[in-house]
């Protein structure tokens, strides 16, 4: 059916109306990690909100009020969340998954790529996107929190901070 009534369209430009302020405000008052790059969380409440204000606007029988209640309460949540993990490190280390060093100084750590779900090809492809024609010019690939692959060339100024991986990795 390509059209069912005009006053479906009013009711669909209407919902639309109130929930569009309504996501543009409540993303404000979140802040700026919901413009972040996500995390697992993040991305849940993400596709959990966008169902929710999507069945809002197409769905006849959905009330806008207990939409607003819900996509809020996820809002909250998050927020929630993220200001305990960022003020409690113990329950940072529950929740979120830490960065894993899937290579380092040569040698790819296969226990590492097995746990992340990684192989090399997708290691190498990293490194190729980081401009570095092969891997003999980088100290160590790390497999961040939200999804992403950082090369860390080698340099004394790195070494630091890619120790400390290292040493948890052991």
């Amino acid at each position: 059916m390509f059209f069912e009534s005009w006053s479906e369209i009013t009711r669909i430009i209407t919902t639309t109306l109130i929930i569009y302020p309504f996501l543009i405000i409540a993303t404000h008052l979140v802040g700026k990690r919901s413009f972040a790059k996500m995390n697992n969380f993040d991305w849940i409440i993400t596709v959990a909100a966008g169902s929710i204000l999507g069945s809002a606007i197409l769905l006849k029988d959905v009330v806008i009020t207990e939409v607003l209640v819900a996509v809020s309460l996820l809002f909250f949540l998050q927020y929630l969340l993220t200001w305990t993990s960022a003020h409690f490190s113990t329950f940072d280390k529950v929740v979120k998954t830490s960065p894993q060093l899937v290579f380092f100084d040569g040698e790819y750590i296969e226990h590492a790529m097995k746990d992340a779900r990684l192989t090399r090809t997708e290691v190498e492809a990293g490194v190729r996107k980081a401009g570095f024609g092969d891997s003999s010019r980088v100290m160590a690939v790390v497999f961040e929190a939200d999804g992403e692959l950082s090369i860390v060339p080698k340099s004394e100024i790195h070494d630091q901070l890619i120790m400390k991986l290292r040493s948890e990795a052991s």
